[in-house]
């Protein structure tokens, strides 16, 4: 992929919006407590946020909108690599706004590739972001790809990023697999096991911990598990992590410490993550991003066997298409269908 053509959203991905509606909100019904962007828990957004709604309709809105300097940055970082177009849905009495309001961020982009409306679906990019569940679910892109926000934490299995700098970074990997794919496992080195639900990642980690040259350090999250150490959210979002993700709305962080601690030792650190995750660690670290595979219908049964509630398991089994797009920007690819993943793992690793 030499020069990818790259569709950004842009409310709530270019430009706030939710944000602006909530402050309005609160401002015109003094909303006790306060609400926060993380009351808005579905795109439908019913139940507390929904006041926000009303102002969807309102021309301040509109006019509030105003893009960061970090992500004009990121956005000219994009341009330089790739032919950016912003794809934008907007209520057609605020078109005009909108058009003018791009043309005045980013006089850069040409007005050709300034799209507005909403069957976004209808438009074929190498790779997009987008907020909204359906519209990266529906997506004809190669590489279709979630923002984070509190409206989709509990979609899992999906390429997504929590800012516009991780979708840099997460766009460099993606046009540079081919030529940077790690051909060898270094000793001792992050091995960084990504794939959908149910692959049995977890699984292999366990398995390879029986060896004494592997260990899983222990990472954070916001429920308690005894798989990783537990913080309140208050607590986890005052930490230092280098890496953090949100999975079916629990977050999950990593400390660079604990795994520069384990390579001090010589031992390989084997950490189930997601893609962004493990583009991360590649960024510090030795790393192999290793993707774990299961025929799909293997997947099902087991996300259908879990003790999910029916959502979470609609969820997981809507994602796993879309995850097996991962698998082209891995290193190495690992068949778990008789969850004989570890050991293959280990011929790998004893082989080089």
């Amino acid at each position: 992929m030499l020069r990818p053509k790259i569709g950004l959203d842009w409310d709530d991905v270019l430009a706030p919006f939710n944000d602006i509606a909530v402050e309005m909100a609160n401002e015109k019904y003094h909303i006790d407590p306060p609400l926060t962007l993380e009351d808005i828990t579905s795109w439908n957004n019913t139940g507390r946020a929904a006041v926000i709604k009303e102002f969807y309709y309102n021309d301040e809105l509109y006019h509030s909108q105003v893009v960061s300097e970090k992500t004009k940055r990121c956005v000219r970082q994009l341009m330089k690599i790739a032919d950016v177009y912003i794809i934008t849905a907007a209520y057609p009495q605020y078109m005009g706004i909108r058009a003018k309001q791009i043309l005045e961020e980013f006089p850069e982009i040409p007005e050709s590739r300034i799209i507005l409306g909403s069957a976004k679906s209808l438009v074929h990019l190498d790779i997009i972001l987008d907020d909204a569940i359906h519209n990266v679910m529906e997506s004809p892109a190669t590489y279709p790809v979630l923002m984070r926000k509190p409206w989709n934490w509990q979609m899992t299995g999906l390429l997504s990023v929590n800012n516009l700098s991780e979708f840099v970074l997460l766009v460099k990997q993606i046009m540079n697999a081919a030529m940077h794919k790690t051909s060898e496992i270094k000793e001792p080195s992050v091995l960084a096991l990504v794939g959908p639900s149910g692959s049995g990642k977890n699984q292999v980690v366990e398995e390879l911990c029986k060896d004494s040259r592997f260990t899983n350090p222990k990472s954070y999250c916001t429920k308690e598990s005894d798989k990783h150490i537990y913080l309140p959210k208050e607590e986890f979002d005052q930490q230092d992590f280098f890496e953090t993700t949100r999975y079916a709305g629990i977050q999950y962080g990593t400390k660079k410490e604990d795994v520069q601690a384990v390579l001090d030792e010589g031992l390989y650190p084997v950490m189930p993550l997601d893609m962004c995750g493990a583009i991360a660690m590649k960024r510090h670290f030795p790393t192999s991003i290793i993707y774990i595979s299961k025929p799909k219908e293997v997947l099902i049964r087991d996300v259908i066997e879990e003790d999910y509630s029916l959502d979470e398991k609609t969820l997981r089994i809507l994602s796993l298409d879309a995850e097996k797009k991962n698998k082209e920007i891995c290193d190495f690819v690992i068949d778990n269908s008789k969850l004989d993943g570890a050991e293959k793992l280990l011929q790998l690793i004893d082989r080089d």
